[in-house]
């Protein structure tokens, strides 16, 4: 289990930053993502070689442990009501269903929040340094914001996209981590075997519902993803796009095209 962090100044206003679903933020996009209302659906772009495992429907979603990843190793998932906004990292667009009540949320979209984090990480001095002072900033950036969720039990962190497109992301889009815990109450990763070997619980009924024609590449030290194709130059429509998307997973059966 990761060691838990000693108290800090800081501890007091994290705690109040953090709602427990249905309150807060989360609220709101998850019925923008319920196009159907039958329940709330999230979207994840992955390269088209992992597509297989999901071309019917039930297969989980894949833990993420890469290094550098935004928020630490967790589930990441656009919500459906930002339905292309992560498209820039993958062609094959796979939908599931999640429900999330109960879940404790740190809502990372809000400024104030994020001073509040950022004053929690600079009094754990010897992570904080690291992260600012050493060529393996992802690595120990990875160790630092696994150990503020666990420490303040995080289930789901909301964040703002950190790599852009103009005709994918927008700057209110929003983009989710999502904690799955093992049995010891650490942060499970892709390497958890007690974990469906590093699948997580928290999505269901996942399944290929989109094929995205352009791909991408990191431009201007990766803050950006430029599409090589680039002939779509204008941002879809969030809500009508949505729909299609959560229409074609409701069926079981064929793709929505999101073409170049």
């Amino acid at each position: 289990m990761s060691p838990v962090p000693f108290p800090t100044s800081s501890d007091a206003d994290i705690e109040a930053a953090i709602r427990t679903y249905p309150d807060g933020k989360l609220a709101q996009v998850v019925k923008q993502s319920d196009p159907l209302g039958t329940g709330p659906l999230a979207i994840k772009y992955i390269p088209a070689r992992y597509a297989a495992t999901y071309g019917t429907p039930g297969g989980q979603l894949r833990i993420s442990d890469t290094t550098g990843f935004t928020w630490g190793d967790g589930t990441y998932v656009a919500p459906l009501a930002y339905p292309v906004s992560s498209a820039i990292f993958g062609r094959i667009g796979v939908v599931a269903k999640f429900d999330p009540t109960g879940w404790r949320v740190f809502d990372a979209t809000e400024q104030q929040n994020q001073d509040h984090y950022l004053a929690w990480a600079w009094q754990r001095p010897a992570l904080a340094r690291s992260v600012a002072l050493t060529a393996q900033p992802d690595y120990y950036n990875q160790q630092l914001r696994n150990q503020f969720r666990a420490r303040f039990n995080i289930k789901c962190v909301l964040f703002p996209p950190d790599q852009t497109n103009s005709a994918y992301t927008r700057s209110d889009d929003i983009w989710m981590n999502v904690t799955e815990w093992a049995p010891n109450r650490d942060i499970a990763n892709s390497t958890d075997k007690d974990i469906l070997n590093g699948w997580s619980n928290d999505f269901t009924g996942s399944r290929v519902t989109v094929i995205v024609d352009d791909e991408f590449e990191d431009d201007m030290g990766g803050t950006v993803r430029r599409a090589l194709l680039g002939f779509t130059t204008r941002p879809l429509n969030r809500v009508t796009t949505a729909l299609a998307i959560a229409q074609a997973h409701a069926a079981g059966a064929g793709f929505v095209r999101i073409k170049a």
